[in-house]
């Protein structure tokens, strides 16, 4: 074989192999393509907080497997993190239909029930999300709350009150607690509960305000303005705060 027949030979071959490589990607079947591709990389990208990519990246999932019931609920977990509760809501109900006793589904519907001040319906919804999962801490703080809107002050002492014993470090539990016993008229309660909270979450600011409020009423004013100063140190544009802490500050007392 001469020495161009060779090289013609050994040219062929590249070719043929450059084409072998340019179209491998055309076969149908790639990661890319997959479910678990495209759940994976919504998670990512919420994670990172691309919020509208990540949307993307689960519809792109739902174009695969329509009723997929954790890319619907994940897809609610975006919105409701995003305050659109309404949106929220319709794709939980939609990731409902596929699972309809999943007690984190359950439990999603009956927590933006309650955020769009539907109360009685998220009073059902997490009734029966407990039913399933007892223990759903979630469900139970949100039931808890609903029972607080409600008027339902020994109800929503009892569940939040089991919602500590599941965590104690529940900081908005022990906050709304607090507003439970002050609604009774157990101040000392309501105080224990206000510190706690704000001992679990140092930046916790409604804590914060709700001591400052009681601590005003008690008549114990230097500490108090101390409260709202920590609001005013979290919260420097609440001029209510400001305003509090100045009047405390006014009636504070050196004994004190």
């Amino acid at each position: 074989m001469s020495e161009s027949e060779k090289g013609y030979n050994i040219l062929c071959s590249l070719l043929i192999l450059f084409c072998f490589l340019y179209i491998l990607p055309a076969n149908p079947v790639y990661a890319e393509q997959t479910v678990e591709y495209w759940y994976e990389k919504g998670q990512k990208l919420h994670t990172q907080g691309l919020c509208g990519d990540a949307i993307l990246a689960y519809e792109q999932l739902l174009n695969l497997d329509p009723h997929n019931s954790a890319a619907l609920n994940n897809i609610g977990n975006i919105f409701s993190d995003m305050g659109n509760y309404s949106a929220a809501l319709d794709y939980y109900e939609r990731a409902r239909e596929g699972n309809l006793n999943d007690p984190i589904i359950l439990g999603n519907i009956g927590r933006v029930l309650f955020l769009l001040g539907r109360y009685e319906e998220a009073e059902e919804i997490l009734q029966e999300t407990l039913i399933i999962d007892p223990e759903h801490e979630i469900a139970l703080y949100y039931l808890a709350t609903t029972y607080y809107k409600l008027n339902k002050y020994h109800d929503a002492e009892c569940l939040f009150n089991k919602t500590l014993i599941l965590n104690e470090s529940f900081a908005l539990a022990w906050n709304n607690l607090g507003n439970v016993y002050l609604m009774q008229g157990e101040n000392d309660q309501a105080y224990s509960s206000y510190l706690r909270a704000v001992n679990e979450d140092r930046n916790l600011t409604q804590g914060w305000y709700n001591l400052g409020i009681l601590l005003f009423e008690s008549g114990k004013f230097c500490q108090s303005a101390r409260a709202f100063y920590e609001v005013k140190m979290l919260a420097p544009k609440d001029t209510d705060a400001l305003h509090k802490e100045q009047l405390a500050q006014k009636y504070c007392l050196p004994h004190e």
